[in-house]
């Protein structure tokens, strides 16, 4: 009940954002905007962006072309975020005003630890 509340204040406030990805590596990368549709944050113990990484990465092979999931870009609400200790995640959903996603990790750069 809370996550629902939460996502309407977020939806509300305009705090939607596209996931800028420097990965440009990724299938998912289309000129450096996420549209997986939605992506998973890992790094449940991180307590620096070095212990996040984005699960949904997929590694583009030469030539090939960018596989869109979705038609959408990513925003701030398909993000589901396991690192507990970042200043960004409340109730396991990102609420940065801007997401960074590494080139040569894919971690998530806009982590803060609390």
């Amino acid at each position: 009940r809370e996550w629902l509340e939460f996502r309407r204040v977020l939806f509300r406030s305009g705090k939607y954002m596209t996931l800028n990805c420097s990965a440009d590596n990724c299938i998912y990368n289309n000129y450096g905007i996420c549209y997986a549709g939605n992506i998973k944050i890992e790094g449940e113990k991180a307590s620096t962006t070095t212990g996040t990484t984005c699960a949904t990465f997929s590694h583009k092979k030469e030539n090939e072309l960018n596989n869109s999931a979705s038609n959408n870009f990513t925003t701030s609400s398909d993000i589901e975020c396991s690192a507990k200790k970042c200043n960004y995640n409340c109730f396991g959903t990102c609420t940065a005003s801007s997401v960074q996603i590494n080139f040569n990790n894919a971690s998530c750069d806009t982590f803060v630890s609390f």
